[in-house]
């Protein structure tokens, strides 16, 4: 019913897509930013000191950019051929890819909003410092989406929603990509001892 309406309405389709890849990016940009002011004394990733997952934002979201070309096009892009894209593919598909697209960002929205969240209660009650390697935070934040991707696979099973079935891969290809940068990060030394220098924002160290 809902995806005979979108079909009716391809700009919504396209709307929503753009909505959901800017509020990924604004999100990750506002953790960041409660980040440093109230958090960073508690946790700090390395070699690299980041949030972002994806090498292709970090520097941006270290300066807190708000327009990112790169990514502005890409969303742009992205918005407009979704809708038309699903006018070239099989009926049968269409609510699966739709939600397959969507839960992509989905996942990792939810994702951000849970770690602000937990950065802002953070501000009290919480003493010491995490220095946490970005491949194991990687392979946590994996475990994470594995972990939620199981729980829709359920509710997709005993819903027989196909935009649901199309979330729920999105949750297996985003636990699996993370996995993947997880290997192509820096590896951890074989005596895992506490890093001595912290890179930050690619440029800057911190003792």
């Amino acid at each position: 019913m809902v995806l005979k309406f979108l079909m009716n309405y391809p700009f919504i389709i396209g709307l929503v897509t753009i909505l959901l890849m800017l509020s990924d990016y604004f999100l990750t940009l506002i953790q960041e930013k409660e980040r440093r002011a109230h958090y960073a004394k508690h946790y700090q990733s390395y070699p690299i000191n980041t949030i972002e997952g994806n090498p292709a934002f970090q520097e941006s979201v270290s300066k807190l950019k708000i327009l990112n070309p790169k990514h502005l096009i890409a969303t742009l892009v992205i918005g407009i051929g979704i809708p038309f894209f699903l006018f070239f593919i099989p009926a049968i598909f269409r609510e699966i890819f739709l939600g397959y697209v969507w839960g992509l960002f989905l996942i990792v929205i939810t994702q951000h909003l849970s770690n602000l969240i937990g950065y802002r209660v953070s501000r009290k009650g919480v003493h010491g410092k995490l220095l946490l390697h970005q491949r194991t935070g990687l392979l946590i934040q994996s475990g994470r989406y594995l972990s939620t991707a199981l729980f829709l696979l359920i509710l997709s099973i005993l819903s027989e929603s196909q935009i649901i079935y199309g979330v729920t891969i999105a949750g297996f290809t985003s636990a699996l990509r993370l996995f993947i940068l997880s290997k192509k990060a820096a590896p951890i030394e074989k005596d895992n001892l506490p890093p001595k220098n912290i890179i930050v924002d690619n440029l800057n160290t911190i003792e």
